[in-house]
């Protein structure tokens, strides 16, 4: 389930410094996908080890916080007990 807005102020300072760093946060945004192979490796892994631990097929990465956020997670609970039969919740 995505994470607010709100939690992403109650983030430690030492935590946000690795996205600071040149290496990570200055790849342009249309680098070519064979020039960003290390980000997509990092993002399937992490993709995956979300999927396993929360028992979902699958994971998207985005909506990552905010109101988009917020609505793919109520999306996700309302899928959840649709599935499980659930029509009036």
């Amino acid at each position: 389930i995505a994470l607010g807005s709100c939690t992403m102020k109650l983030n430690a300072t030492s935590e946000m410094i690795p996205v600071t760093w040149p290496e990570w946060c200055n790849l342009h945004p249309f680098v070519p996908q064979e020039q960003a192979k290390g980000y997509y490796e990092m993002f399937d892994e992490l993709s995956k080890a979300l999927a396993s631990i929360t028992g979902f097929d699958s994971v998207s990465l985005q909506p990552n916080s905010g109101a988009s956020g917020e609505y793919a997670g109520l999306m996700a609970i309302r899928a959840f007990h649709q599935a499980n039969g659930d029509h009036n919740r």
